[in-house]
């Protein structure tokens, strides 16, 4: 069953923002497009997914004008009779995507063809404190206290990560080489942006907090913008809107509260710390919100800063913080 698109849209600007060449127009346009229907996520993915299989494999004309071909043929009933904005014929989209790859397809294959027999190699080992390392490309990580990433052990650009635990990411944007983190529970294909993954014992999850992400797990895709949270439920992925830098502050303590709730507060806890929070009495707190800065390097610092903003009194005791009313 073709997707159903709600809107038009030039085919050329989506080019361009795959390629991130869009200019903020372009990318607002393309914005509004991928939110009008569902169908219109759908066909993102498959252009995608072809100019990634593209990037990465010596692939000839025939075979690209083929993969162009099915896709015009299923799209074709919904896509050439209401996308009038610019009449250019998959055949021809087909071409230029050729002419725009071929040149790089052979240094995009060595870049990031990742052979399965090759063994991995510890980039970041299990530490009981957060860790950051830059790539050759100037990606920046952060890793979690008590995660590890590795790599396999190939030639070429570190662009292709396996994280056990949780981390925060900082992507140099590079159109021709993707960067990928594969978890136990979802994998993440970016081409430049910054965004947390937390794959641990309370849940998995991917936040945004700029650029675009591709996130996948089970055979299910979803494309998130900044703000936004994919959380593996059920072995499916479930999206919400959150506070996406509270989720990262856990690497330099750094909190910026904005009407936070005391439910978001005990989640943001758990996640971040691992603490179990009780709240004494929390009809008291029904109305409560944090707004403001907070400098968090300690357990003191955290309970001292929180009773401040609360008025509350909070303490810790074992893993456990307890709030409540004075």
């Amino acid at each position: 069953m073709a997707p159903n698109n709600t809107n038009r849209l030039d085919y050329t600007i989506l080019i361009k923002f795959i390629d991130g060449q869009a200019s903020p127009a372009e990318t607002a346009e393309v914005a509004a497009w991928l939110d009008a229907a569902p169908g219109n996520r759908e066909l993102y993915f498959q252009v995608k997914d072809i100019l990634d299989q593209q990037r990465v494999s010596a692939v000839t004309r025939e075979a690209t004008d083929h993969q162009w071909e099915q896709i015009a043929s299923r799209l074709q009933p919904v896509t050439m009779d209401r996308v009038p904005v610019r009449r250019l014929s998959w055949m021809k989209y087909a071409a230029a995507i050729f002419v725009l790859v071929v040149a790089g397809s052979i240094a995009a294959y060595i870049w990031t063809q990742s052979p399965k027999q090759e063994p991995f190699v510890t980039l970041v080992s299990q530490k009981p404190a957060v860790q950051h390392i830059l790539l050759p490309d100037s990606t920046s990580i952060w890793v979690k206290p008590g995660s590890s990433l590795r790599y396999h052990n190939v030639k070429g650009g570190l662009r292709e990560l396996w994280l056990d635990g949780s981390g925060y990411f900082e992507v140099v944007k590079n159109t021709a080489t993707p960067f990928q983190i594969h978890t136990s529970g979802i994998t993440v294909v970016v081409l430049g942006t910054s965004f947390t993954v937390n794959n641990d014992q309370h849940n998995t999850n991917v936040i945004v907090n700029t650029g675009m992400v591709k996130a996948s797990t089970h055979e299910q895709e979803m494309l998130l913008r900044p703000g936004q949270r994919a959380t593996v439920v059920n072995n499916t992925l479930q999206m919400d809107s959150v506070n996406a830098q509270l989720f990262a502050a856990w690497k330099d303590g750094d909190y910026k509260f904005d009407n936070t709730t005391i439910a978001e507060l005990k989640e943001l806890l758990q996640l971040n710390y691992g603490y179990e929070v009780n709240i004494l009495q929390p009809q008291k707190f029904r109305n409560t919100s944090l707004s403001g800065r907070m400098l968090i390097t300690d357990a003191q610092s955290l309970c001292k800063s929180l009773s401040g903003m609360l008025e509350a009194d909070v303490r810790k005791d074992g893993n456990r913080i307890i709030i409540q009313p004075k």
